[in-house]
């Protein structure tokens, strides 16, 4: 008898619906589906894409002043520009098939997961991750990658090496140590995008280097900061979401930190809420957390930065959750932080720690008690 977990071929005629984009999707955990847009003749395609472009679909996001959550709200059109400018990124190596772990109701999903597949006419499936793989005939995939999946491909190494190629999409947060894997793999290639909610994606680079550069996607402008200099990544663009009473905004300061290189090139140095500066030196707790989890196998980790200790002026330091992992102590821990520059002010052994559907730590719950 098959193993293989039921990927159910949803309908094509209202996909908003089933599986559903945005906020107003279906509650409740995504089960594994299929959409099989290579089965449809190319004007009943596009009758469909006709129908996905004339909707509004609304998103939650976090207020940065309040952390509030605010809905934001994508156009159908808008939706289908971001794919089509991933659609490009991927169009030299020619995948047959996509998997996606990202879910639609967030906007890089809906982009990702529902849209590219409609723009290029590739079947599509969703792996939530937590049950087997799909059976895929293709040879060539794309992945849609959310941190989760590259553990969950990590428990199929089978279903991996039975590709020709494997072309990694991933977006929204740092690398998980699993994806280093696939580093030497001549059969993956990694294609990084950057942006938000509020933004869709704005850059994208390829290749492995944690600290190479990134490049603004072709619709997409710098707003600031100057070439040359530091500061927030402020971008203007036609694909910017609109603002809770419908008006598109004409930028958006985003919570990255870039170096400006040029017209369309810049150094992404972290997270404004991830930087912090400790004995003088800035550190981003991002990649702390990364390398912090490639060298404790099997444990979670997380970084939350907290009000400095009283003396010198713009001080600052952060807490460190790590969840499993083996028998860890809070010591071990701290000297291995330690060993990376930046000693924690408390280190904190949790039975998990909470994130949310792209991977990413709920800072809200990460608090430690006083």
């Amino acid at each position: 008898m098959s193993l293989e977990p039921p990927y159910p071929a949803l309908p094509l005629d209202a996909p908003w619906e089933r599986p559903g984009i945005g906020a107003d999707a279906p509650d409740g955990p995504p089960g594994p589906w299929h959409l099989p847009w290579d089965r449809l003749a190319p004007a009943e395609a596009a009758r469909i894409r006709e129908r996905l472009d004339g909707r509004a679909y609304g998103f939650q996001a976090t207020d940065p002043a309040t952390g509030d959550p605010v809905r934001r709200i994508f156009t159908g059109d808008r939706l289908r520009a971001d794919a089509e400018q991933t659609a490009r990124l991927l169009a030299p190596y020619t995948p047959g098939a996509i998997v996606s772990f990202a879910p639609p109701r967030h906007a890089y999903g809906a982009a990702a997961t529902v849209l590219l597949p409609a723009v290029t006419g590739l079947p599509v499936w969703f792996w939530p991750g937590d049950c087997p793989p799909p059976a895929v005939p293709a040879r060539r995939i794309a992945v849609v990658a959310i941190p989760s999946a590259f553990r969950a491909l990590a428990r199929h190494p089978r279903w991996t090496a039975s590709f020709e190629q494997l072309i990694f999409l991933h977006g929204g947060a740092e690398l998980p140590p699993e994806a280093r894997r696939f580093e030497a793999d001549p059969r993956a290639v990694l294609i990084e995008l950057l942006g938000s909610t509020e933004t869709g994606s704005v850059a994208h680079r390829t290749g492995w280097d944690p600290a190479g550069p990134w490049t603004l996607l072709d619709d997409v402008a710098f707003a600031a900061p100057r070439t040359g200099a530091e500061g927030p990544l402020t971008v203007t663009g036609p694909r910017l979401s609109a603002l809770p009473d419908g008006s598109p905004p004409d930028r958006h300061e985003m919570d990255d930190v870039v170096r400006r290189l040029g017209d369309r090139l810049f150094l992404r140095l972290g997270r404004r809420a991830q930087l912090v500066r400790v004995g003088g030196v800035r550190y981003d707790l991002g990649a702390i957390a990364a390398r912090l989890r490639a060298a404790l196998p099997g444990a979670d980790v997380a970084c939350v930065r907290v009000p400095g200790p009283a003396g010198p002026p713009h001080e600052e330091a952060y807490d460190l959750l790590v969840a499993g992992g083996g028998p860890l102590t809070a010591d071990g821990v701290r000297a291995a932080a330690r060993g990376l520059g930046a000693e924690p002010r408390l280190v904190r052994l949790v039975d998990r720690i909470p994130r949310g559907p792209l991977g990413k730590p709920l800072p809200a719950q990460l608090t430690p008690p006083d």
